[in-house]
């Protein structure tokens, strides 16, 4: 038998839980931590209720201002019932502070976890529903919103998907989560403890996530979920978000005792313009690699 980790980490059982095989819609409660994106939450909110029905609807969405200025506000014209959105205000920062707060404020028996720069399509808790098969976490697909140069990067190289671990030729499952689109067991949340505040950037923080709920259950692919994803932030936020990703990369080497030191690569789709982006994004994983403050320690 052949098991193929990219990663490396290989989870030691500490449990099996196995969650239920049915859910609704309701049983959902969507979590979005913001940090100065009010037009992001706008969007999201405004394409939420052009792609969803009354039936698709979750039991809340819980919006988690981590000390925005101005304060994050729900325009009036989204303020529809049935569906209860609310702000919550969290002043520790970081993501994983902020997510938390929203798993301790929600309701649901379930989390979905997105971002206030993606865009729900009509597939997003639909794609869920028909996915169940008693996992505790399941990764979505995330698309890019826009068609220019880097977002097609960011699509075809799969940027917020996590990786798969294949056995024997066939993909079993994703290597861990990623927070932009991801739909998490609040038991499973629960026993492990939630994110990990340790890490204060948003970078690492899904990943270790991930990795702790693979101690205790089984994850699995949601690929009919599918969120947008808006890259328009230029050269300069290409560059800022792959140094961070280095540094997320270096905090969960630290953690788990694993060498994460990124490796040049070939793009998925050729071409002139992706060699050039994806030695860009090499050079900025390094540079976030080896500039993290060191010290963060291990799991034991």
């Amino acid at each position: 038998m052949t098991l193929i980790s990219k990663l490396g980490f290989k989870p030691q059982k500490k449990a099996h839980l196995i969650a239920p095989v049915t859910i609704k819609s309701s049983d959902i409660s969507i979590v979005i931590p913001v940090r100065n994106n009010q037009k992001g939450i706008d969007l999201f909110l405004s394409e939420f209720f052009k792609t969803q029905n009354l039936e698709s609807y979750p039991k809340e969405i819980i919006i988690v201002d981590n000390e925005s200025k101005p304060e994050i506000t729900i325009p009036k014209q989204f303020q529809v019932a049935p569906l209860s959105i609310r702000v919550i205000k969290c002043s520790k920062l970081g993501p994983a502070s902020a997510r938390n707060m929203g798993i301790n404020s929600a309701k649901g028996d379930w989390i979905l976890f997105t971002d206030s720069d993606c865009i729900p399509s009509e597939s997003l808790i639909t794609g869920y529903l028909n996915a169940m098969n008693g996992s505790i976490g399941y990764a979505g697909n995330v698309k890019a919103w826009s068609n220019d140069v880097l977002s097609n990067y960011y699509e075809t190289q799969e940027i917020l998907v996590p990786l798969k671990v294949i056995e024997d030729g066939q993909m079993i499952r994703p290597e861990y989560l990623i927070t932009a689109n991801a739909l998490v067991w609040k038991k499973a949340l629960e026993k492990i403890g939630g994110f990990n505040e340790i890490i204060k950037i948003a970078a690492g923080e899904d990943i270790d996530l991930g990795f702790r709920l693979l101690e205790i259950g089984n994850l699995s692919y949601s690929c009919q979920s599918i969120v947008y994803h808006d890259f328009t932030h230029g050269i300069i936020g290409f560059i800022k978000r792959f140094i961070r990703y280095g540094k997320g990369n270096k905090l969960v080497s630290q953690l788990y005792s694993i060498d994460l030191t990124p490796k040049a690569f070939i793009p998925n789709k050729p071409g002139f313009i992706n060699q050039l982006l994806s030695r860009l994004q090499y050079v900025c994983l390094i540079v976030g690699y080896r500039n993290i403050a060191k010290g963060v320690g291990s799991r034991e």
